[in-house]
């Protein structure tokens, strides 16, 4: 079962305004965008006839795949690529522990979905490609995983790793990252299919962090179509990129500037504000990822050693849809609030924008875990929408008439002590006090009292503060949703590997909403 919740009521108390409007077409957010949401034969339109690297990067991206063990499928829309009908849809990704939070998994099915509604529809190949950002050094980003634990609480698990601050291209299975994968599987409350996940996820001797996350992905997707992409592939591709950043930095910075201004005149908030946005990264003597400071030193290396290079977040866009055929990017809302500022840079790079789809987006709940919410007079649509207060829900659920018990005791209480005190006062002032005292201490032990007797009236009931907090945990764990905490293999150990092919058939593509999915206990 599938119930649909607006972005709307969700979204937009955390700042996420320019992505609902761009995508409800309000305001002036479409001003900052090439193509408007659902205008796909534009977008393929204006790519026709860009010279794109294709036979080289087709070759590339076929020993990279074939090296991963990938799909005849992928490798055949590797081969797909030299053609001049061929297009691609893209989305990407940090190469985060587990894959990541489940929303990685989202992006790439709704890309895989895409990809194939697109070719039916506009009659041209499409390419689903994921593009795995392993040239990043944000190791905080990607070093941990939350798990449910048996308890109904949230824990983490998370590893370190002494050469931090090196892309994470770089970052070996380390004993300490199979130390924390070890200690996901033992924590994690167990579900019928955990044999599944150890099956999926384990790492392999021999494999890097970055070849172990794109390896899973591809064993997950690729027979499906998808195709693999680290940056460091089609680095040799790009000494001309590469060497046109260099030279245009400065026009880079004005041009960020500009729509930096525009966008706050519009009322949204601009993503990069960093005055060293749009500029290149290189490694130090270290390894260690540090961004270009002088670029004409670096324009003679950059056309020999491209692959000394990486790029930014205002960057990185660019560089993947000036070596691929690049027709639509599957992104999230913070995705896209960086992409709103990218127009002038396209156009300085003359390199076509593709139009911007929405990721898809799910909250996954169990038929139990729905019943036991509504027997706590609630729902998960008011628990993701409204952040539930537990403590109070659980105090709504007394009996009124036997909460009134409690408040004519207290009532009598004071009534049965209020004489005394003037009585006291007469005799010794300083014993007021101690009547005010007393009363204090005589109301602390009747609330104690009635917490008590809440307790147990509600346990006789059925209801719990603990699980009722552990429902709100699997809904919205650590406050946030349930997709921007778990990863994968925490819905897979409940529901097995039909939980993919559940996802890839729930919501329409063209529904910008968040989905919520019922399935039944145990399996998807």
């Amino acid at each position: 079962m599938i119930a649909n919740i607006d972005p709307q009521e969700m979204l937009a108390a955390a700042g996420n305004r320019l992505y609902l409007d761009y995508f409800s077409g309000a305001g002036t957010a479409l001003d900052f965008f090439a193509h408007s949401p659902l205008s796909f034969s534009a977008a393929l339109d204006a790519r026709r006839g860009y010279d794109y690297p294709r036979g080289e990067a087709s070759r590339s991206l076929a020993e990279y795949n074939t090296r991963l063990g990938s799909h005849r499928r992928a490798l055949a829309n590797i081969d797909a690529l030299g053609a001049s009908s061929t297009f691609c849809v893209i989305t990407g990704q940090q190469a985060g522990f587990l894959g990541g939070p489940a929303y990685t998994a989202y992006k790439i099915i709704t890309t895989i979905r895409l990809a194939a509604y697109l070719e039916e529809r506009l009659g041209a190949r499409f390419v689903p490609v994921f593009w795995l950002a392993t040239e990043d050094h944000d190791f905080g980003e990607i070093n941990h995983a939350h798990y449910y634990k048996g308890d109904g609480e949230i824990g983490r698990v998370r590893f370190f790793w002494e050469h931090e601050g090196r892309p994470i291209a770089d970052l070996p299975v380390s004993e300490d990252v199979k130390r924390a994968y070890a200690e996901y599987l033992a924590n994690a409350r167990p579900g019928p299919y955990l044999p599944q996940v150890e099956e999926w996820f384990a790492p392999r001797s021999g494999e890097s962090f970055a070849e172990w996350q794109a390896r899973t992905w591809s064993q997950l997707f690729s027979e499906r179509g998808l195709v693999i992409l680290e940056p460091r592939v089609l680095c040799p591709l790009a000494k001309e990129f590469f060497r046109f950043a260099l030279k245009h930095g400065d026009e880079i910075r004005r041009r960020l500037v500009g729509v930096s201004r525009r966008l706050a005149a519009s009322g949204y908030v601009p993503a990069l504000t960093s005055p060293q946005a749009g500029q290149l990264y290189t490694s130090d003597p270290t390894g260690r990822r540090v961004r270009v400071k002088d670029a004409q030193k670096h324009l003679v290396e950059a056309g020999v050693q491209a692959g000394r290079y990486s790029t930014d977040a205002a960057l990185r866009p660019l560089f993947a849809d000036a070596m691929l055929p690049v027709a639509v990017s599957v992104l999230g809302p913070g995705e896209t609030a960086y992409h709103a500022m990218l127009k002038p840079l396209y156009d300085l790079f003359g390199v076509p924008q593709p139009l911007l789809f929405p990721r898809k987006s799910y909250t996954i709940v169990t038929r139990h875990e729905d019943e036991r919410i509504a027997h706590y007079r609630t729902s998960v649509r008011a628990i993701l929408t409204e952040q539930l207060d537990v403590d109070a829900t659980f105090r709504s659920l007394m009996p009124v008439s036997e909460l009134e018990r409690f408040s004519t005791a207290r009532r009598g209480m004071e009534a049965a002590l209020t004489p005394l005190r003037p009585y006291l006062e007469s005799i010794d002032p300083s014993l007021g006090k101690t009547w005010v005292q007393t009363l204090a201490n005589s109301t602390r032990s009747l609330d104690k009292l009635k917490r008590r007797a809440q307790r147990a009236r509600m346990g006789r009931l059925g209801f719990s503060r603990g699980e009722l907090r552990a429902l709100c945990n699997v809904l919205l764990p650590r406050g946030r949703l349930q997709e921007r905490v778990f990863p994968l293999p925490h819905f897979i150990n409940r529901h097995g590997t039909g939980f993919i092919d559940t996802i890839f058939s729930a919501g329409n593509l063209d529904e910008f909403t968040h989905h919520i999915v019922t399935l039944e206990d145990g399996r998807a």
